[in-house]
Formats: C-alpha cells, sequence, structure tokens
C-alpha cells in the first residue's frame, strides 16, 4: 500500500531529521576530539545515516513516482553535503582523491569495467524492451547520475570513508571497508543480488583509488556506468525481470573475462609494470 505524500511536504520532513541530527552532533563531537581523526570521521558518518533508520522503516515504502525521485535527489545532497563537512574538517579535496592523481589509470580501468558489464548486459535477452525517454528527461537523468549519484558515492565511499579506514587501520582495511560500506548502501534498496555486484565494484574502484591516488576518473566512469545501465536494461531492480535467456554466450563470456581481468590487472600486473617501469640507481 502506498501512501502519496505531497512534494510540499518533504523538505520539511526531511528539515526535521537533519535538525534533530545536528542536534544530536553537538553533544557527540566534543567527546571525539581526542580519538584517531580517522576513527572519528567514521564515527561521524555512523551519525550522518541515523535518519536512514526510520526512512526504510516508514518512508521509503510510502513513497513512489515524482516525491519518490525529489527525495532521493534531496537525500543525496544531504549525504554529499554531510561527506563535505565531515571530511573537510581534516583533510584537504587531494587527500580526499579530488586530484589529478592517476586520471588515465582511472578511466582506463572504470572503461574496461564497463565495457566489461556493457557486453554481459547486451547478451542478456529479457522479455521487456528498456525505457524510452525525451530529450528533457535524459538530460534530467545525466545530470541526477553525474552530479549526485557518481560525484556523491565516490567522495562518500573512495573519498571520505576510504581515507578514515586508511588513517585509522591502514590501505588494506580502507580497500574492505569503503567496499563493505558501498556494499551495504545497495543492499538494503536493492536486495542482495545488487548489493554482491556494488561489493565487486566496489573493490575494484577502491583497487583503483589505490592504485591512482584520486577518484576525479572514477566519479567520471560512475556515472557513466549508472546512465547506461538506465539505458539499456528494462530495469534496474534485476530480481523483477525475471530469469533471463542468453542468446550471446559469446558477449557473456568476453565480458566476464573483461571483469575479472581489471581486478587482477591492478593487483598484480600494474605494480609490477611500475616497478620495472622505475630507472633502476646506480
Amino acid at each position: 500500500m502506498y501512501i502519496e505524500i505531497p512534494i510540499s511536504r518533504l523538505p520539511l520532513l526531511i528539515s526535521h531529521h537533519f535538525v534533530a541530527m545536528l542536534g544530536n552532533m553537538k553533544k557527540i563531537l566534543p567527546r571525539l576530539a581526542g580519538l584517531n581523526p580517522g576513527l572519528a570521521a567514521l564515527l561521524e558518518v555512523c551519525i550522518l545515516f541515523l535518519p536512514a533508520i526510520p526512512a526504510y522503516i516508514w518512508m521509503w515504502p510510502n513513497l513512489s513516482g515524482n516525491p519518490q525521485w525529489v527525495v532521493q535527489a534531496l537525500v543525496y545532497l544531504y549525504v554529499l553535503a554531510g561527506s563535505v563537512w565531515i571530511g573537510r574538517r581534516r583533510w584537504s579535496w587531494g587527500q580526499l582523491g579530488l586530484n589529478r592523481n592517476g586520471l588515465w589509470l582511472s578511466l582506463a580501468c572504470g572503461l574496461t569495467i564497463m565495457m566489461g558489464r556493457t557486453l554481459v548486459i547486451l547478451s542478456i535477452h529479457w522479455d521487456l524492451a528498456a525505457p524510452q525517454f525525451g530529450p528533457l528527461i535524459l538530460v534530467t537523468q545525466i545530470l541526477y547520475y553525474f552530479l549526485l549519484v557518481g560525484f556523491g558515492e565516490e567522495l562518500l565511499f573512495r573519498g571520505l570513508i576510504y581515507r578514515a579506514v586508511q588513517d585509522w587501520l591502514g590501505t588494506r582495511w580502507a580497500i574492505w571497508g569503503s567496499s563493505l560500506g558501498f556494499a551495504l548502501w545497495h543492499i538494503f534498496g536493492q536486495g542482495p543480488l545488487v548489493g554482491a555486484a556494488m561489493l565487486f565494484y566496489g573493490l575494484v574502484f577502491a583497487l583503483i583509488r589505490r592504485r591512482a591516488g584520486g577518484i576525479v576518473g572514477l566519479i567520471l566512469v560512475h556515472g557513466l556506468m549508472d546512465i547506461s545501465a538506465v539505458l539499456l536494461l528494462p530495469d534496474t531492480d534485476v530480481l523483477s525481470l525475471g530469469r533471463p535467456q542468453i542468446p550471446h554466450p559469446a558477449l557473456l563470456w568476453s565480458g566476464l573475462a573483461l571483469l575479472a581481468f581489471t581486478p587482477l590487472y591492478l593487483w598484480i600486473i600494474h605494480p609490477r609494470v611500475s616497478r620495472s617501469a622505475q630507472p633502476v640507481r646506480q
């Protein structure tokens, strides 16, 4: 059963949760001052997500249509503002990954992952056709997935959370911690299958963050991957599409090979190539 919530009431509801969260943070922040900066930032991220508990229980099940899109955009703005506020009090933009370091490596590896996933999608035949968008809706979708989803999620997970865990526990924990958080972000709203896929993509993106040192390329690739999924899939809720047919197994195996090659390259091949390219000291 869906309860229609007027759009005019949505900012008031969200601002109420935001003000309540700020009140709680004013009481807690002084107690975090003596902690490791990374640990303190992670605790603040947990506080940032406290409104998600009543939202998943009450708000999201009762939203559909345009109100749902409005709330999603406001939620991304809220998370983006919180990530900037938590991160910039401790680290520079460059330390959070907003720099030009490793841009071409990020784009090359990210686009390889995107190409692999696209081949997998094209190898599958669904009973439903992909949606058709008018020019205005298409532009809105592109802006939403690049400026809010791509930028917001990369700054939160590969920027803030990666940096916080790295400062607290080290790089290996940063890779796994940011990837697990990325999977949990999706699993509650889109189910365990999407959560498992996002754990894989999160690990690959975290490895790219590790090797490249920046997230600018990841932001671009993230937006491209999301908008391509919207354009190619009948519905981003894959479980609702039923059991698909695979009329093009060659495309499937080619896509899976690219998906498997990218993390292996980042984990094993790239470090060896980088070491061999360094000049030998006389």
